[in-house]
């Protein structure tokens, strides 16, 4: 057995990096061309986090706490084909509402295609985790990472066209994770060829679904707004610099996953145990973690955030970095609360995340019409703290005050 440490420092170790390539080819986009073109890469981004979430029916925590004692390898597989399939669906709304024009679209299909290749893959990560294997996928995620960067910076740099580019790292980098996860799965794993799906099985997984992926859809909703308003209203010059300042907050809730994952079996356990106290008590340890680093990325955010963003970006950046450490402070309570939510899947109070998100982005819809006509990227940024804020509040009363919904299924 892996200890927790180490599984810890591979997962992170992963997932920033992939995470740090992917923001570089946001930095690079504009110096190679202009905000434009980072502007159109980075809707399709948004898009796509959307879109991510119905290519997953966000079922990966739940996969991992079922531990296979509900259902088969063989049903998530027959299930992540169809949420995939509707992932593809799902852009055509975006088209009509937004009225996207060709190349926008086709930059969101490679884009989409990259992820969903991703999400296939996650299907083996998961097996891995529950067998305690995050060393192999923290290892493959950063090579991934670095694959998809290089093949997209390599074709970008010899064509200047955006959804090449996209495609060719879709292909590299998407094509090298799935192949590598499906290694790992039949070497540790072996159960690929004796399974057999349920079509009982598929629906019930929809079902169970649906609150799930609407518990971290609205949240998706709400941190894609701004940007999609701010195109809309203002330019793709404005979205791109507002992605810019927003994007390296990611880091944030990327570490407090990565470094939570590992305990997602343990939380499950305790849940089936039937352990509220136990369970309330290691949530808020963690909650209070999330709070020093999010105080201490704050508090660098302060004195690094002019030079650094002149330095990489210039005086069209300069004047609007002040906003970036009041994006740290928001997005650090949507780590809470993303974090927050996958204990709620693991106590199968997935409803409860589902009203609670859907408040919280009711909140930001409102805050986003009401400050961005006015205020754009100032706006765009008050927005976003008051809905994170919400968020990451509601979500951890839930944690705390829910009952256990999982001993009583398991005794059913």
């Amino acid at each position: 057995m892996m200890n927790y440490s180490k599984q810890i420092t591979y997962n992170t170790f992963g997932t920033v990096v992939t995470l740090f390539c992917q923001w570089l080819i946001i930095m690079f986009i504009p110096k190679i061309t202009d905000f434009a073109e980072a502007g159109i890469f980075a809707v399709a981004i948004s898009v796509c986090s959307i879109l991510n979430h119905i290519a997953t029916f966000s079922l990966k925590e739940f996969q991992i706490s079922d531990q296979n004692t509900r259902y088969t390898d063989a049903d998530y597989k027959s299930v992540r084909l169809i949420t995939i399939a509707l992932s593809f669906i799902g852009i055509i709304p975006f088209i009509f509402v937004f009225g996207y024009g060709v190349e926008e679209t086709l930059v969101i299909v490679a884009y989409l295609i990259y992820r969903n290749l991703l999400h296939y893959a996650y299907l083996y990560s998961a097996s891995l985790q529950i067998a305690e294997r995050l060393d192999y996928v923290g290892i493959w995620t950063a090579a991934e990472g670095f694959v998809s960067f290089f093949s997209f910076m390599a074709t970008y740099i010899l064509t200047g066209n955006l959804f090449l580019s996209t495609l060719i790292m879709a292909i590299m980098g998407g094509g090298l994770f799935l192949i590598s996860q499906y290694g790992g799965y039949v070497k540790n794993i072996k159960r690929e060829s004796t399974e057999k799906f349920s079509w009982k099985h598929t629906r019930s997984l929809l079902l169970i679904g649906v609150p799930l992926l609407l518990s971290i859809l609205f949240p998706t909703f709400t941190t894609a707004l701004p940007k999609l308003i701010l195109q809309a209203q203002c330019s793709d010059a404005i979205a791109g610099i507002f992605s810019t300042l927003s994007t390296p907050t990611i880091i944030v809730p990327t570490l407090a996953i990565s470094a939570f994952a590992p305990f997602i079996v343990m939380f499950a356990k305790t849940a089936r145990s039937g352990d509220l106290y136990t369970l309330r008590s290691k949530y808020l340890k963690i909650v209070f973690i999330l709070l020093g680093f999010g105080a201490l990325c704050a508090l660098a955010s302060i004195f690094l955030q002019g030079p650094v963003f002149e330095k990489l970006y210039g005086e069209e950046v300069k004047e609007y970095s002040k906003y970036f450490v009041y994006l740290v402070i928001g997005i650090t309570f949507y780590s809470i609360g993303t974090v927050g939510t996958t204990v709620l899947i693991t106590k199968d109070q997935g409803r409860l995340g589902a009203i609670s998100s859907f408040i919280s982005f009711t909140i930001g819809t409102l805050t986003c019409m009401l400050l961005i006509p006015e205020m754009e990227i100032a706006g765009a940024t008050y927005a976003l703290i008051i809905s994170y804020g919400a968020y990451g509040a509601m979500i951890s009363a839930c944690v705390c005050i829910a009952p256990l919904k999982t001993r009583r299924n398991n005794e059913e």
